[in-house]
């Protein structure tokens, strides 16, 4: 299986490689991999969020859609309440009467973005509403009460039905969608605040109840309702039923807050364990099975490396180690069942001594460029779709992940070496024909990320040169 297109930029820059090297004297690591034994199916795609880095280039940049159309992302996170230097905004009414309930809309912009991302075959995810300093933001004219800092739920629900409305006037299967992102920070962390979490709640009743009744195939939900207090008050104070358990995941706030190792260690453990949720994703769907009989698909609608922005971004967001920790947590997420990966964000360029969040350099006149983050995507989402077999991969040592994978006839398997030291590797449990390797490394610097494709021999060591992330392929063992 060919993993980078002939058409693709990625293999104009491609790097051919010796995947071997020499041989050090290192004790091997042994991966052995099973094709006969099936540990489960995959249920991951992956998706990016287009926000003020992002979401204008995405307009008007065919480049930049063909990039994102290359790597098979399915899902595209935007919201309703956002400005950038392309597009002054995303809200489409211009004005709400509050008295009839009724505003006036322009979905000029909504339509050109949603149009482009059904033009890339992946769905929206549309997020209505934002917090700012806990007061909610909506539309103009719009009533806010001051003792809550809330619109009132009906007026959000008309608001919300236009969005129903308006797509289903047009043919669009527009599906997915949150109501306010991260309301966290209205009702709170820790501790939440739970008489604002029953206002919140009651807001997110009307608008999904009304979305619902326009089209019931809908699939609601907010990024936080995995949190423990907030999932057990939902389920036993009325909270309406959603329809996938989203959540967010940055795994550091600061830049340099956590050595590589640190942040390695919590792209296994945080949300796939207890902590920072109060219980597992996984344990968040039983709890929600047990509780109204419906195991929900878990949907990460938003995660990155870290969240710092105030002084500039982290800039192993774009470098290997960055995508290691991608690549892990993607792994994790591959394993627990979860249906959406969305990375934030798509493209950025540089400003304040940072690249924003992007997984995609915007050069300006000179075009895109790819980091390494995107080019883990690539590997993954070229290569891995809904059902694909897993199958049993084992390794001897702590340095590496691994995961095994049988897509279209093809067997894959993903290396994910987190120690920086050079490792030799012996495959075991493939076939005899020669296996083709795709990677990526610190070989090659980041500012000039490129993906390196070379094959070896089936019983041939290979070298890891420290942070790798690598895909080996071969067909199927028969």
């Amino acid at each position: 299986m060919i993993l980078v297109s002939s058409s693709s930029s990625s293999v104009e820059n491609a790097h051919v490689v010796p995947t071997s090297g020499i041989v050090r004297n290192d004790p091997y690591i042994s991966i052995n991999v099973d094709p006969n034994i099936i540990i489960g199916s995959n249920a991951l795609s992956l998706g990016f969020q287009l926000s003020f880095g992002s979401l204008g280039a995405f307009q008007l940049q065919s480049e930049l859609r063909q990039l994102a159309r290359d790597a098979s992302f399915k899902l595209v996170r935007i919201n309703d309440i956002l400005k950038s230097q392309w597009i002054p905004t995303l809200m489409p009414c211009t004005q709400f009467n509050e008295t009839t309930r009724t505003g006036i809309y322009d979905w000029t912009a909504v339509d050109d973005i949603v149009g482009k991302i059904l033009e890339i075959q992946a769905e929206p995810l549309v997020c209505l509403g934002a917090f700012t300093d806990g007061i909610a933001m909506v539309p103009p004219g719009m009533f806010i009460d001051p003792v809550v800092n809330l619109p009132n739920p009906e007026s959000y629900a008309a608001y919300g039905l236009e969005w129903i409305k308006h797509f289903k006037s047009k043919g669009w299967n527009v599906r997915y969608y949150e109501i306010f992102n991260e309301p966290w920070s209205y009702f709170g962390w820790e501790p939440v605040n739970f008489s604002k979490l029953n206002d919140y709640m009651l807001l997110f009743n009307a608008a999904a109840n009304n979305m619902r009744q326009e089209n019931s195939n809908l699939v609601i939900s907010f990024d936080f309702i995995c949190r423990k207090p907030v999932m057990d008050y939902w389920l036993t104070h009325g909270g309406a039923h959603v329809d996938s358990l989203n959540f967010h995941k940055y795994d550091a706030w600061i830049v340099g807050q956590r050595t590589d190792a640190e942040m390695f260690a919590r792209a296994d453990s945080d949300y796939f364990g207890t902590w920072p949720m109060g219980r597992s994703v996984v344990e968040a769907r039983q709890v929600w099975l047990n509780a109204r009989g419906k195991s929900l698909p878990l949907i990460c609608s938003e995660s990155n490396f870290d969240a710092a922005y105030a002084n500039g971004t982290d800039t192993k967001i774009q470098q290997v180690a960055g995508a290691v920790w991608l690549a892990m947590v993607m792994r994790n997420e591959i394993l627990a069942g979860i249906s959406y990966h969305i990375y934030f964000e798509l493209s950025g360029n540089y400003y304040k001594d940072s690249y924003g969040f992007g997984m995609i350099n915007y050069m300006g006149e000179n075009g895109f460029a790819p980091w390494y983050p995107y080019y883990v995507q690539k590997m993954l989402g070229s290569n891995l779709s809904p059902n694909d077999t897993l199958v049993e991969t084992r390794c001897s040592s702590e340095d590496l992940r691994t995961l095994g994978w049988v897509h279209n006839g093809i067997l894959d398997v993903l290396l994910i070496c987190k120690t920086d030291q050079s490792v030799t590797v012996n495959m075991q449990g493939v076939g005899d024909q020669p296996l083709n390797i795709f990677k990526i490394d610190n070989s090659i610097p980041w500012e000039n990320a490129r993906i390196q494709t070379g094959a070896i021999a089936s019983t041939e060591p290979l070298v890891l040169n420290g942070y790798t992330v690598a895909l080996i392929q071969e067909p199927v063992p028969q």
